[in-house]
Protein backbone atom coordinates (compact mmCIF):
# COMPACT_ATOMS: atom_id res chain seq x y z
CA UNK A 1 0.00 0.00 0.00
CA UNK A 2 0.64 3.56 0.07
CA UNK A 3 1.38 3.74 3.54
CA UNK A 4 3.75 0.90 3.66
CA UNK A 5 7.54 2.24 3.16
CA UNK A 6 9.67 0.52 0.88
CA UNK A 7 12.40 0.49 -1.74
CA UNK A 8 12.08 0.43 -5.67
CA UNK A 9 15.02 -1.25 -7.62
CA UNK A 10 15.38 -0.77 -11.38
CA UNK A 11 17.00 -1.48 -14.29
CA UNK A 12 17.48 1.77 -17.31
CA UNK A 13 14.21 0.40 -18.87
CA UNK A 14 12.54 0.39 -15.79
CA UNK A 15 13.86 3.67 -15.16
CA UNK A 16 12.99 4.96 -18.66
CA UNK A 17 9.30 3.52 -17.91
CA UNK A 18 8.49 5.14 -14.51
CA UNK A 19 10.63 8.51 -15.44
CA UNK A 20 7.75 10.32 -17.82
CA UNK A 21 4.72 8.82 -15.21
CA UNK A 22 6.15 9.77 -11.59
CA UNK A 23 8.38 12.36 -10.54
CA UNK A 24 9.70 11.84 -6.88
CA UNK A 25 7.68 13.64 -5.11
CA UNK A 26 4.62 11.10 -6.54
CA UNK A 27 6.81 8.16 -5.91
CA UNK A 28 7.28 9.14 -1.90
CA UNK A 29 3.26 9.74 -2.21
CA UNK A 30 2.99 6.24 -2.95
CA UNK A 31 5.92 5.03 0.18
CA UNK A 32 8.66 4.78 -2.55
CA UNK A 33 11.45 6.27 0.07
CA UNK A 34 14.44 5.11 -2.01
CA UNK A 35 15.04 4.26 -5.71
CA UNK A 36 18.04 2.97 -7.28
CA UNK A 37 19.58 1.24 -10.28
CA UNK A 38 19.82 -2.58 -9.89
CA UNK A 39 23.05 -2.92 -10.90
CA UNK A 40 24.35 -0.38 -8.25
CA UNK A 41 26.14 -0.92 -4.76
CA UNK A 42 23.00 -0.63 -1.87
CA UNK A 43 23.45 -0.96 1.66
CA UNK A 44 21.15 -3.44 3.17
CA UNK A 45 17.45 -2.17 4.51
CA UNK A 46 16.56 -5.56 6.20
CA UNK A 47 13.47 -4.12 7.71
CA UNK A 48 11.93 -2.69 4.20
CA UNK A 49 10.21 -4.39 1.35
CA UNK A 50 12.23 -3.73 -2.03
CA UNK A 51 9.90 -3.62 -5.36
CA UNK A 52 11.74 -4.25 -8.68
CA UNK A 53 10.97 -3.43 -11.82
CA UNK A 54 13.41 -4.47 -14.40
CA UNK A 55 13.71 -7.11 -17.57
CA UNK A 56 13.86 -10.46 -17.22
CA UNK A 57 17.41 -10.45 -18.69
CA UNK A 58 20.55 -13.38 -17.31
CA UNK A 59 22.20 -10.28 -15.76
CA UNK A 60 19.55 -9.04 -13.53
CA UNK A 61 18.02 -12.44 -12.54
CA UNK A 62 21.72 -12.76 -11.09
CA UNK A 63 21.44 -9.39 -9.15
CA UNK A 64 18.07 -10.29 -8.28
CA UNK A 65 18.99 -13.58 -6.63
CA UNK A 66 22.69 -12.17 -4.99
CA UNK A 67 20.20 -9.29 -3.19
CA UNK A 68 18.35 -12.13 -1.45
CA UNK A 69 21.11 -14.30 -0.38
CA UNK A 70 22.50 -11.19 1.66
CA UNK A 71 19.24 -9.87 2.69
CA UNK A 72 19.21 -6.50 1.84
CA UNK A 73 15.33 -6.37 2.10
CA UNK A 74 12.54 -7.75 4.00
CA UNK A 75 10.48 -8.83 1.51
CA UNK A 76 11.22 -8.76 -2.44
CA UNK A 77 8.39 -7.93 -5.49
CA UNK A 78 9.31 -8.88 -8.63
CA UNK A 79 8.13 -6.52 -11.46
CA UNK A 80 9.15 -8.10 -14.85
CA UNK A 81 8.60 -5.85 -17.90
CA UNK A 82 8.14 -8.73 -19.98
CA UNK A 83 8.01 -12.20 -19.69
CA UNK A 84 9.50 -13.75 -17.68
CA UNK A 85 10.76 -16.75 -19.80
CA UNK A 86 11.18 -20.38 -18.06
CA UNK A 87 14.37 -21.00 -18.32
CA UNK A 88 15.20 -17.59 -16.46
CA UNK A 89 12.74 -18.82 -13.76
CA UNK A 90 14.11 -21.97 -13.28
CA UNK A 91 17.89 -19.91 -13.33
CA UNK A 92 16.62 -17.84 -10.62
CA UNK A 93 14.96 -20.89 -8.42
CA UNK A 94 17.95 -22.54 -8.19
CA UNK A 95 20.02 -19.81 -7.02
CA UNK A 96 17.86 -18.82 -4.33
CA UNK A 97 17.25 -22.43 -3.11
CA UNK A 98 21.41 -22.82 -3.46
CA UNK A 99 21.20 -19.73 -0.98
CA UNK A 100 18.39 -20.95 1.48
CA UNK A 101 16.58 -17.40 0.47
CA UNK A 102 13.40 -18.48 -1.40
CA UNK A 103 11.18 -17.33 1.52
CA UNK A 104 12.66 -13.88 0.74
CA UNK A 105 10.75 -13.72 -2.56
CA UNK A 106 6.97 -12.49 -1.66
CA UNK A 107 5.44 -12.24 -5.51
CA UNK A 108 6.85 -12.89 -9.19
CA UNK A 109 5.08 -10.57 -11.99
CA UNK A 110 4.76 -10.41 -15.85
CA UNK A 111 3.65 -6.90 -15.97
CA UNK A 112 3.78 -7.03 -19.90
CA UNK A 113 4.71 -3.28 -19.93
CA UNK A 114 7.74 -3.18 -22.41
CA UNK A 115 6.92 0.50 -23.77
CA UNK A 116 7.17 3.98 -22.43
CA UNK A 117 4.17 6.59 -21.86
CA UNK A 118 5.14 9.98 -23.07
CA UNK A 119 1.80 11.23 -23.07
CA UNK A 120 -1.74 10.23 -22.91
CA UNK A 121 -1.97 9.97 -26.49
CA UNK A 122 1.46 8.60 -27.44
CA UNK A 123 3.65 6.02 -26.66
CA UNK A 124 7.53 5.08 -27.85
CA UNK A 125 8.69 1.21 -28.01
CA UNK A 126 12.30 3.01 -26.54
CA UNK A 127 13.91 0.96 -29.12
CA UNK A 128 17.01 3.10 -30.73
CA UNK A 129 18.37 2.21 -33.77
CA UNK A 130 15.56 -0.12 -34.69
CA UNK A 131 15.24 0.88 -38.15
CA UNK A 132 19.27 -0.18 -38.92
CA UNK A 133 18.63 -3.49 -36.81
CA UNK A 134 16.93 -5.07 -39.61
CA UNK A 135 17.84 -2.93 -42.29
CA UNK A 136 21.47 -2.47 -41.27
CA UNK A 137 24.34 -3.63 -43.98
CA UNK A 138 26.06 -7.19 -42.36
CA UNK A 139 22.47 -7.73 -40.57
CA UNK A 140 22.10 -11.55 -40.04
CA UNK A 141 19.01 -12.99 -39.93
CA UNK A 142 19.07 -14.21 -36.14
CA UNK A 143 19.32 -10.15 -35.23
CA UNK A 144 16.37 -9.43 -37.85
CA UNK A 145 14.12 -11.74 -35.78
CA UNK A 146 15.17 -10.53 -32.58
CA UNK A 147 14.16 -6.86 -33.67
CA UNK A 148 11.04 -8.04 -34.71
CA UNK A 149 10.51 -10.16 -31.63
CA UNK A 150 11.20 -7.14 -29.81
CA UNK A 151 8.65 -5.07 -31.54
CA UNK A 152 5.69 -7.25 -31.39
CA UNK A 153 6.49 -8.02 -27.41
CA UNK A 154 6.44 -4.34 -27.49
CA UNK A 155 3.15 -3.79 -29.36
CA UNK A 156 1.33 -6.73 -27.34
CA UNK A 157 2.68 -5.08 -24.14
CA UNK A 158 0.42 -1.92 -25.32
CA UNK A 159 -2.13 -3.89 -26.06
CA UNK A 160 -2.36 -5.55 -22.60
CA UNK A 161 -2.42 -2.20 -20.80
CA UNK A 162 -5.28 -1.86 -23.05
CA UNK A 163 -7.19 -4.78 -22.54
CA UNK A 164 -8.56 -5.04 -25.72
CA UNK A 165 -8.06 -7.29 -28.80
CA UNK A 166 -7.03 -4.93 -31.60
CA UNK A 167 -7.64 -5.45 -35.27
CA UNK A 168 -4.17 -5.91 -36.95
CA UNK A 169 -3.03 -4.68 -40.50
CA UNK A 170 0.11 -4.90 -42.53
CA UNK A 171 1.36 -5.16 -45.70
CA UNK A 172 2.09 -7.85 -47.20
CA UNK A 173 5.75 -9.45 -47.28
CA UNK A 174 8.07 -7.24 -45.68
CA UNK A 175 9.09 -6.57 -41.87
CA UNK A 176 5.81 -4.96 -41.10
CA UNK A 177 3.82 -8.52 -42.15
CA UNK A 178 6.41 -10.23 -39.67
CA UNK A 179 5.41 -8.05 -36.86
CA UNK A 180 1.90 -8.20 -37.55
CA UNK A 181 2.06 -12.09 -37.56
CA UNK A 182 3.63 -12.29 -34.71
CA UNK A 183 1.60 -9.78 -32.73
CA UNK A 184 -1.18 -11.81 -33.73
CA UNK A 185 0.10 -14.73 -32.56
CA UNK A 186 1.04 -13.25 -28.95
CA UNK A 187 -2.66 -11.52 -28.77
CA UNK A 188 -4.02 -15.22 -29.53
CA UNK A 189 -2.04 -16.83 -27.13
CA UNK A 190 -2.75 -14.34 -24.46
CA UNK A 191 -6.50 -15.09 -25.48
CA UNK A 192 -6.86 -18.42 -25.30
CA UNK A 193 -4.94 -18.85 -21.84
CA UNK A 194 -1.56 -20.34 -23.14
CA UNK A 195 0.27 -17.08 -23.68
CA UNK A 196 0.44 -16.26 -19.61
CA UNK A 197 -1.37 -12.82 -20.19
CA UNK A 198 -5.21 -13.91 -20.38
CA UNK A 199 -5.94 -12.16 -17.34
CA UNK A 200 -4.84 -8.66 -18.72
CA UNK A 201 -7.71 -8.92 -21.33
CA UNK A 202 -10.30 -10.67 -19.40
CA UNK A 203 -10.25 -7.79 -16.83
CA UNK A 204 -11.78 -5.10 -19.58
CA UNK A 205 -11.04 -3.06 -22.56
CA UNK A 206 -9.43 0.13 -21.51
CA UNK A 207 -11.04 1.61 -24.96
CA UNK A 208 -15.09 1.64 -26.34
CA UNK A 209 -13.77 -0.27 -29.52
CA UNK A 210 -11.06 -3.01 -30.66
CA UNK A 211 -8.12 -0.04 -31.40
CA UNK A 212 -7.13 -0.44 -35.39
CA UNK A 213 -3.21 -1.52 -35.06
CA UNK A 214 -1.66 -0.66 -38.46
CA UNK A 215 1.94 -1.66 -38.67
CA UNK A 216 4.07 0.21 -41.32
CA UNK A 217 7.91 -0.33 -42.43
CA UNK A 218 9.80 2.99 -41.95
CA UNK A 219 11.05 2.66 -45.12
CA UNK A 220 7.37 3.41 -46.88
CA UNK A 221 7.77 7.37 -45.19
CA UNK A 222 10.90 9.08 -44.89
CA UNK A 223 9.78 12.55 -45.18
CA UNK A 224 7.93 12.54 -42.12
CA UNK A 225 11.05 11.43 -39.57
CA UNK A 226 12.86 14.28 -41.17
CA UNK A 227 10.59 17.02 -42.44
CA UNK A 228 9.14 18.87 -39.18
CA UNK A 229 6.56 21.22 -38.76
CA UNK A 230 7.31 24.55 -36.91
CA UNK A 231 5.66 23.93 -33.76
CA UNK A 232 6.85 24.67 -30.37
CA UNK A 233 6.89 20.65 -29.56
CA UNK A 234 8.59 19.38 -32.45
CA UNK A 235 11.61 22.50 -32.27
CA UNK A 236 12.27 21.17 -28.81
CA UNK A 237 12.62 18.01 -29.92
CA UNK A 238 14.91 18.82 -33.03
CA UNK A 239 16.78 21.26 -31.07
CA UNK A 240 17.01 20.56 -27.69
CA UNK A 241 18.54 17.56 -25.67
CA UNK A 242 14.91 15.89 -25.63
CA UNK A 243 14.02 12.33 -24.56
CA UNK A 244 11.55 10.55 -21.85
CA UNK A 245 9.67 13.76 -21.65
CA UNK A 246 12.88 15.33 -20.08
CA UNK A 247 14.69 18.47 -21.87
CA UNK A 248 19.22 19.18 -21.10
CA UNK A 249 20.22 22.93 -22.09
CA UNK A 250 23.08 24.35 -21.44
CA UNK A 251 23.79 26.56 -18.49
CA UNK A 252 24.74 30.23 -19.51
CA UNK A 253 24.68 30.82 -15.69
CA UNK A 254 27.47 28.77 -14.98
CA UNK A 255 29.83 31.60 -16.80
CA UNK A 256 32.45 31.13 -19.31
CA UNK A 257 34.88 29.86 -16.98
CA UNK A 258 33.28 26.73 -16.00
CA UNK A 259 35.22 23.59 -17.27
CA UNK A 260 33.12 22.21 -19.74
CA UNK A 261 28.89 22.98 -19.98
CA UNK A 262 26.78 22.80 -17.38
CA UNK A 263 23.75 21.43 -17.98
CA UNK A 264 20.37 22.05 -16.49
CA UNK A 265 17.88 19.15 -16.60
CA UNK A 266 13.65 20.28 -17.07
CA UNK A 267 10.92 17.61 -16.66
CA UNK A 268 8.04 18.57 -19.31
CA UNK A 269 4.79 17.65 -17.48
CA UNK A 270 2.47 17.15 -20.49
CA UNK A 271 -0.63 16.32 -17.92
CA UNK A 272 -0.01 18.72 -15.18
CA UNK A 273 1.98 22.22 -17.07
CA UNK A 274 -1.10 23.95 -18.87
CA UNK A 275 1.13 26.29 -21.10
CA UNK A 276 2.62 23.19 -22.57
CA UNK A 277 -0.47 21.29 -22.87
CA UNK A 278 -1.59 24.55 -24.74
CA UNK A 279 0.98 25.74 -26.70
CA UNK A 280 2.99 22.39 -27.55
CA UNK A 281 1.23 21.74 -30.84
CA UNK A 282 0.96 25.70 -31.80
CA UNK A 283 3.27 27.30 -34.47
CA UNK A 284 6.49 28.37 -32.76
CA UNK A 285 6.12 31.94 -33.14
CA UNK A 286 2.96 31.69 -31.49
CA UNK A 287 3.88 29.89 -28.70
CA UNK A 288 6.61 32.14 -27.75
CA UNK A 289 3.83 35.27 -28.11
CA UNK A 290 1.67 33.20 -25.34
CA UNK A 291 4.58 32.78 -23.20
CA UNK A 292 5.28 36.66 -23.24
CA UNK A 293 1.81 37.30 -22.38
CA UNK A 294 1.77 34.49 -19.54
CA UNK A 295 4.95 35.83 -18.07
CA UNK A 296 3.76 39.38 -18.13
CA UNK A 297 0.48 38.55 -16.31
CA UNK A 298 2.50 36.26 -14.05
CA UNK A 299 4.64 39.68 -13.16
CA UNK A 300 1.43 41.72 -12.74
CA UNK A 301 -0.19 39.81 -10.50
CA UNK A 302 3.39 39.15 -8.57
CA UNK A 303 3.33 43.29 -8.09
CA UNK A 304 0.09 43.32 -7.28
CA UNK A 305 0.51 40.98 -4.26
CA UNK A 306 3.67 42.20 -3.12
CA UNK A 307 2.19 45.66 -3.04
CA UNK A 308 -1.17 44.35 -1.23
CA UNK A 309 1.02 42.64 1.29
CA UNK A 310 2.67 45.97 2.08
CA UNK A 311 -0.44 47.62 2.54
CA UNK A 312 -2.34 45.35 4.37
CA UNK A 313 0.14 44.84 6.85
CA UNK A 314 0.31 48.65 7.61
CA UNK A 315 -3.16 48.90 7.70
CA UNK A 316 -3.56 45.93 10.01
CA UNK A 317 -1.18 47.81 12.76
CA UNK A 318 -2.87 50.84 12.57
CA UNK A 319 -6.02 49.36 13.63
CA UNK A 320 -5.50 47.97 16.61
CA UNK A 321 -8.12 50.15 18.99
CA UNK A 322 -11.99 49.49 18.96
CA UNK A 323 -13.98 46.10 18.32
CA UNK A 324 -15.24 46.75 14.83
CA UNK A 325 -11.89 47.73 14.08
CA UNK A 326 -10.39 44.22 15.39
CA UNK A 327 -12.87 42.26 13.40
CA UNK A 328 -11.95 43.99 10.22
CA UNK A 329 -8.29 43.52 10.96
CA UNK A 330 -9.28 40.05 11.20
CA UNK A 331 -10.69 39.85 8.11
CA UNK A 332 -8.01 41.42 6.34
CA UNK A 333 -5.76 39.21 8.03
CA UNK A 334 -7.23 36.04 6.51
CA UNK A 335 -7.97 37.75 3.32
CA UNK A 336 -3.87 38.50 3.59
CA UNK A 337 -2.45 35.27 4.30
CA UNK A 338 -4.73 33.10 1.32
CA UNK A 339 -3.08 36.19 -0.86
CA UNK A 340 0.36 35.49 0.41
CA UNK A 341 -0.10 31.71 0.20
CA UNK A 342 -0.74 31.87 -3.73
CA UNK A 343 2.43 33.50 -4.13
CA UNK A 344 4.54 30.90 -3.95
CA UNK A 345 2.56 28.92 -6.48
CA UNK A 346 2.69 32.10 -8.49
CA UNK A 347 6.52 32.28 -8.16
CA UNK A 348 7.12 29.00 -9.08
CA UNK A 349 4.76 29.33 -12.46
CA UNK A 350 6.75 31.97 -13.59
CA UNK A 351 10.20 30.55 -12.76
CA UNK A 352 8.94 27.82 -15.41
CA UNK A 353 7.77 30.54 -17.79
CA UNK A 354 11.28 32.10 -17.39
CA UNK A 355 12.80 29.28 -18.51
Amino acid sequence: GAQDWKVLVYDSAGRDIISPLLNVAQLRKNGVTLHMMIDQDREPIPDVPAVYFCRPTPENISRIAQDCSQNLYSAVHLNFISKLERKLMEQLARDVIASSSAQVIAKVYDQYLDFVSLEPVLFTLNQPNSYLAYNGNGVTEDAIEGAMNRISYGLFSVMATLGSVPVIRAPRGGPSEMVARQLNDLVGQAVSGSGGASSFFESGSGVATRPLVVVLDRSLDFVTALNHSCTYQALVDDVLDYSMNRVQIVDDAAGAGAKGKKMKTYDLEVETDSFWKGQAHRMFPEAVEANRAELDACLERETEIKNRTTTDAGAEAASSKGAAEAADAGGGTSELLATVDSLPKLLERKKKLEV
